[in-house]
């Protein structure tokens, strides 16, 4: 018999065996999800994951490798597994059958009764969960589907004020969010923000800073520049990728600058990231060392103060 069909035949009968088996089985077998399959037994979800239908975002044995030594030891610990289970059901999703689709930050919530965020993008079809990249690798099962990820997942708790109220860094922008009354823009759900850092209002000088934090509406306008409609993770930005924002009064348009090392700066002036991907739960912060604005807002910033 020929050689090419031969190996047809072989390859045939892995897919058919994959699709035949339960998720649980696959992930016994794949010599890349070892230490999460034992993570699964020992929490005692065997059974539900041989008989339910679920979606499961399964991290590979390198992502726990990427986690701090003691952390994995961690996971281990017999006193410490109501967590570590919880943690695991944290990767589990009812199967709903449409996985394959482009989301928009639409949330599925885990047995874990805590949400991951599904976003797509279609310049390269990359999806993502809470950020992390799905690897597409023909694991749809028996009764449901894997996906491989080169993370480990974690519940998404406080929402970006919450975040940011966790560093005293931030305090300006919050500060400014609070003043103008634009706290509860900053809750909303399925939002980018890309937050200042204190010492990025000194680039603005002290007399524009003084007259932005004197003038309710037009400190509305600065905190309004930093929230963009969408969930924008760094997985899914691109070289010179333009995003409109939805500013009220002044119209912008960041331009997004990749400088090497997956590492960004958005244009006009809102600078690079000193830190990406903070994740909330109503969405992502990127935090970053410069103050978004556009020319005509410094334009009527610097009219007043003649």
């Amino acid at each position: 018999m020929d050689v090419h069909v031969v190996w047809g035949l072989l390859l045939l009968n892995v897919c058919h065996d994959v699709a035949a088996e339960t998720i649980m089985e696959t992930l016994n077998t794949r010599f890349e999800t070892m230490i999460f399959s034992s993570l699964i037994q020992r929490a005692g979800l065997e059974s539900l994951l041989n008989t339910g239908n679920y979606t499961v975002f399964a991290p590979v044995d390198a992502a726990f490798q990427l986690l701090p030594k003691e952390t994995v030891e961690w996971l281990y610990q017999k006193e410490n597994l109501p967590q570590m289970t919880a943690l695991i059901k944290y990767h589990i999703v009812p199967y709903t059958g449409n996985t394959h689709r482009n989301w928009t930050g639409e949330t599925l919530n885990t047995l874990a009764s805590k949400p991951v965020r599904m976003v797509t993008y279609p310049h390269n079809q990359v999806t993502v969960v809470n950020g992390v990249v799905l690897t597409e690798s023909n694991l749809s099962v028996s009764n449901g589907h894997i996906y491989l990820l080169r993370s480990t997942l974690s519940p998404l708790t406080a929402d970006v004020v919450q975040s940011l109220s966790q560093d005293p860094m931030y305090s300006s922008f919050l500060t400014a969010a609070a003043l103008s009354g634009m706290t509860n823009k900053l809750k909303e759900d399925n939002i980018t923000v890309f937050a200042p850092h204190d010492l990025s209002f000194s680039k603005m000088g002290q007399n524009r800073t003084d007259v932005v934090f004197n003038n309710i509406s037009l400190l509305r306008e600065l905190v309004e520049f930093h929230i963009l409609p969408g969930v924008y993770y760094s997985n899914g930005l691109y070289k010179n990728e333009r995003i409109r924002d939805d500013n009220s009064r002044y119209d912008i348009t960041y331009t997004v600058r990749e400088l090497g090392n997956h590492n960004f700066r958005i244009t006009p002036y809102a600078g690079t990231f000193l830190i990406k991907d903070w994740l909330a739960s109503n969405g992502v912060i990127h935090a970053v060392n410069g103050v978004a604005h556009s020319f005509t807002f410094y334009r009527d910033v610097d009219k007043l103060i003649g």
